[in-house]
């Protein structure tokens, strides 16, 4: 933890995991042991010591009402700590200072710090003067020593060194490296007392007494905390009761309660690293209760109870995220409800690339501000929240509108978008081209629509580059000039017919002339809407909810294939149809499989100036190109197409195989 932020988000998610084992421990206090009533607690120990997630939660949304708060509070402060637009980030549960504190926020985290220090400070200085009064102590008796053995021996258990302490109220053990039983020298010590605490140092609960007490010093600020912190202690003496009990046979059982009461005093609270039959005349009384309703209970019951810890602990441990409602993400002022939405935006971000990209492209489709900010790196959050402030003040928008772009100003929302040519780059990140659907184009003069000469609107689409990185999660960034194609339908783009639109080509050179391949992928993230708002048995054509943990469901492979004659006119003069089969390569040192079968000489195609295909009949006059367009589902690998290395492409002259080209990826 770095700021009273983090403190505020760890401490209030424990205070609600340990609220939730508190009813579930009261709802089945009399149905299961002492060792589940203790053993559950395990539950809030990890969930203080795991650092907490600011995109998702615990019952409640506290981090995002943290973050909210943040926002709220540092806006007017210059906090060394805290950033407005930096989420609050919890790496862990000890708090760490660095730097000097600057703001009221800055101070309160140094005071919260300096107070786990203390706490632990009186937390050794406590149990040093303890072992100093130990130091006074004489060894235990020759009878007390027998007794203690004749205990273990009954029992099965290990002895400890002993002392007799004049002036102790009862026994306890104190130490963890080199425990020791500390006896009341005034006094004969039960031995069932002997029993209480020699299963404490069997089960080295001194040990876990410094667990407890280390937690209990890193919120120390928290009183609902401080209940639990003691009501664990008391059931970890509970279980211990239950295991003297298990022990103990009829009259003997109602002896140790009996004992129990005559030791409910206070004036030895507990200490780290120290165990006692005593602990209070409130908490005494609950460890009473237990022992009214003791019973040996049935083995199978310990199933059950790792059952129930298991349950308990997945949603305690694991949480869950804050889902995209309309509301939040369409705040109608720059009130409390936007400060929010900028909150999640910052805490809720993107996990995939392809969630990324949806959420960054439907915030530029529907103009979403909050959108674009959970897809954008936190750097350009202060630029996001004055430009959306600037519209709200100067053009009365709604509180979440950004403004797209003239490039976007005619969209066509229904057809969605494409992620094309997507691109794993050397540093990790993606490289791709959003392919928006057009229905107009803003004139260059920035009014009315573009239209031809005959004053027919274009349409078309808009390429937008982009690259895709992470940075606390995944972000995109637009990585060029907007790309517009008035009158060029978007199939030309996307079927790598398009030069601009191409990511991958291969080539090679042979004796009769060149082939080069380029390739293009479109991927799609499923956003139909089934049953949506265009009736019972119909389904919208796309779904505006942004999804930051999406995969892409499909891709799409297009290749477009071109080979220039270069022999002489003599060849040319020989040569009655051409055509040619292409194979994709693995590797480039994998032998290509060619099915002999190139479509060639097809008798619909006609001699005068022959037509696009991987063959054609051709005529003196040839341009002497042959050009090929395919595509289908490409095979899919880790979310990406996986796309060959190289192209093995085979040319035929009148029906013989006459060349083969090894094509190279040349960018």
């Amino acid at each position: 933890m770095r700021s009273l932020w983090g403190f505020l988000v760890q401490t209030l998610t424990v205070s609600l995991v340990a609220a939730l084992l508190l009813v579930v421990k009261e709802l089945l206090a009399d149905k299961l042991s002492p060792r589940w009533q203790y053993g559950i607690w395990g539950v809030l120990a990890l969930r203080i010591l795991m650092p907490v997630s600011m995109s998702r939660h615990v019952l409640l949304p506290v981090p995002l009402w943290v973050e909210t708060w943040k926002g709220a509070v540092e806006r007017t402060m210059d906090s060394a700590y805290a950033e407005v637009y930096r989420a609050t980030s919890v790496q862990g549960p000890v708090p760490l200072l660095e730097g000097g504190p600057r703001s009221i926020t800055d101070w309160l985290f140094v005071i919260y710090a300096a107070g786990v220090a203390a706490v632990l400070l009186w937390y050794a200085v406590s149990y040093l003067r303890l072992k100093r009064i130990l130091r006074r102590g004489r060894p235990a008796s020759e009878e007390t020593r027998k007794r203690i053995q004749s205990v273990c021996t009954a029992c099965s258990l290990r002895a400890c060194r002993t002392v007799a302490v004049p002036g102790l109220p009862s026994a306890f053990v104190c130490g963890v490296f080199h425990p020791v039983l500390a006896l009341p020298a005034d006094t004969e010590t039960d031995d069932k007392v002997l029993l209480h605490e020699l299963l404490h140092f069997q089960h080295r609960d001194a040990l876990q007494s410094v667990f407890w007490c280390v937690l209990r010093a890193l919120h120390w600020c928290n009183p609902f905390l401080q209940a639990v912190f003691d009501r664990i202690g008391n059931d970890m003496e509970s279980l211990c009761d239950q295991r003297v009990l298990e022990r103990l046979e009829g009259e003997e059982r109602r002896e140790y309660g009996g004992i129990l009461l005559e030791m409910a005093n206070d004036r030895y609270p507990r200490v780290p690293g120290t165990t006692s039959v005593s602990n209070g005349g409130k908490n005494i009384a609950r460890r009473i209760t237990a022992i009214v309703r003791f019973k040996k209970y049935p083995k199978g019951m310990g199933l059950v109870s790792l059952c129930i810890a298991f349950v308990l602990a997945v949603p305690v441990l694991a949480g869950t995220a804050e889902s995209y409602e309309g509301g939040l993400y369409r705040p109608r002022d720059t009130g409390l409800k936007f400060t929010q939405a900028m909150a999640l935006a910052r805490i809720r971000r993107c996990t995939t690339v392809a969630g990324a990209l949806d959420t960054y492209t439907k915030g530029l489709m529907y103009e979403n501000g909050i959108y674009i900010a959970t897809a954008s790196p936190l750097g350009r959050h202060e630029e996001i929240e004055a430009e959306i402030r600037k519209n709200v003040e100067t053009e009365n928008w709604v509180a979440y509108h950004l403004d797209a772009g003239d490039e976007l100003e005619y969209l066509s929302r229904d057809n969605g978008y494409q992620v094309c040519n997507l691109d794993l780059q050397d540093d990790g990140s993606y490289k791709a081209l959003i392919v928006f659907y057009a229905t107009a184009f803003l004139n260059p003069d920035g009014e009315g629509r573009w239209c031809d000469k005959d004053g027919n609107a274009y349409a078309g689409c808009v390429a937008v580059p982009v690259i895709i990185r992470r940075e606390n999660g995944w972000v995109v960034e637009e990585r060029g000039l907007r790309q517009r194609f008035p009158g060029i339908d978007a199939s030309a783009l996307l079927y790598a017919e398009e030069p601009s639109a191409i990511l991958r080509k291969y080539r090679a050179n042979g004796e009769r002339g060149s082939v080069e391949v380029c390739v293009s992928t479109c991927y799609t993230v499923d956003n139909t809407v089934e049953g949506g708002d265009w009736g019972l048995f119909g389904s919208s054509p796309f779904d505006e909810t942004p999804k930051p943990n999406a995969a892409f469901d499909h891709c799409t492979e297009h290749r477009y294939t071109t080979y220039a004659f270069g022999g002489s006119l003599q060849q040319r003069k020989k040569l009655t149809y051409a055509a040619m089969e292409s194979s994709p390569l693995d590797s480039l040192g994998d032998e290509p499989v060619f099915t002999g079968k190139a479509n060639v000489g097809d008798s619909g195609w006609s001699r005068s100036g022959g037509s696009s295909g991987c063959g054609r009949v051709v005529t003196p006059d040839w341009d002497g190109t042959l050009t090929d367009g395919s595509g289908g589902t490409a095979e899919m690998r880790d979310g990406l197409a996986r796309l060959p290395a190289g192209y093995a492409v085979r040319l035929y002259w009148n029906g013989k195989a006459v060349e083969d080209f090894i094509l190279e990826e040349i960018g």
